[in-house]
């Protein structure tokens, strides 16, 4: 069957690679995990067809809601209700983001939300505009934010490998915030096979398998997607443990 599969995992007793509560901080290839997310994606799908309530929040302005229409699909739940239960916010300046992630608290009580995901947020601390310590000083705000956001929810952070010396020191910051830490890269240049691991010393091997998008879908992306780059596709998971904790 076409899909995401988890073909090992080294470990015995950390198989479960979400958690339940808590920041899970997971950190991959592509520009600020670009090609990492679809674990994000795939979590928030499963979820949205359990009738769960997520808020997705766009810090690396990417987000494209037809990358949902196939794991949706093939959990024979209906689209459009699915969609409804996915809460949409995109800061355009550091700031925007800033206040996104400070009302993403209040909001989950009123939505019920069993899971926050924060894409690319690191993206906007890397603007020249911004001063060092202004940056370190919003950062370590929206961490505690989402620490305490993660007492009833689970908050899933994407970020990419480091590009700069400024962007490995802010990983420091985000590093003593966050619960767990997955590490994803490629086994090969071909990109079909990617290695996660966690600060718990387990290991899992994701093999990706290619399907084409069908034509809804791609003439959705071509006017709501801003990356147009092509990235994995979000398919039915048969093996890979994205249980949460």
């Amino acid at each position: 069957m076409s899909g995401i599969e988890a073909i090992k995992d080294n470990s015995s007793s950390d198989k479960l690679l979400i958690l339940k509560r808590g920041i899970t901080w997971i950190e991959g290839p592509g520009y600020f995990g670009k090609e990492i997310r679809f674990i994000a994606q795939e979590v928030t799908a499963v979820l949205l067809s359990e009738n769960k309530a997520v808020h997705w929040i766009d810090g690396a302005h990417r987000f494209n809601p037809s990358t949902f229409f196939e794991p949706l699909r093939t959990r024979d739940c209906g689209l459009e209700e699915c969609l409804r239960r996915l809460y949409i916010g995109r800061g355009f300046t550091l700031h925007q983001l800033h206040a996104l992630i400070l009302r993403v608290h209040q909001e989950t009580l009123l939505t019920g939300a069993s899971l926050v995901v924060i894409d690319g947020l690191l993206a906007m601390f890397l603007d020249e505009q911004i001063r060092r310590y202004e940056g370190r000083a919003i950062l370590r705000n929206c961490l505690q934010t989402l620490q305490k956001l993660s007492e009833h929810c689970a908050v899933i952070v994407v970020d990419g490998h480091a590009t700069s010396i400024l962007h490995q020191r802010f990983k420091s910051v985000l590093k003593v915030h966050a619960d767990k830490h997955l590490y994803g890269y490629w086994q090969t240049k071909r990109k079909k096979f990617l290695i996660l691991k966690s600060t718990a010393d387990s290991e899992t091997v994701l093999r990706l398998l290619p399907k084409q998008k069908d034509g809804s879908q791609s003439k959705l992306e071509a006017f709501t997607s801003i990356d147009q780059v092509a990235q994995h596709r979000l398919l039915s998971v048969d093996v890979l443990p994205i249980q949460m904790e």
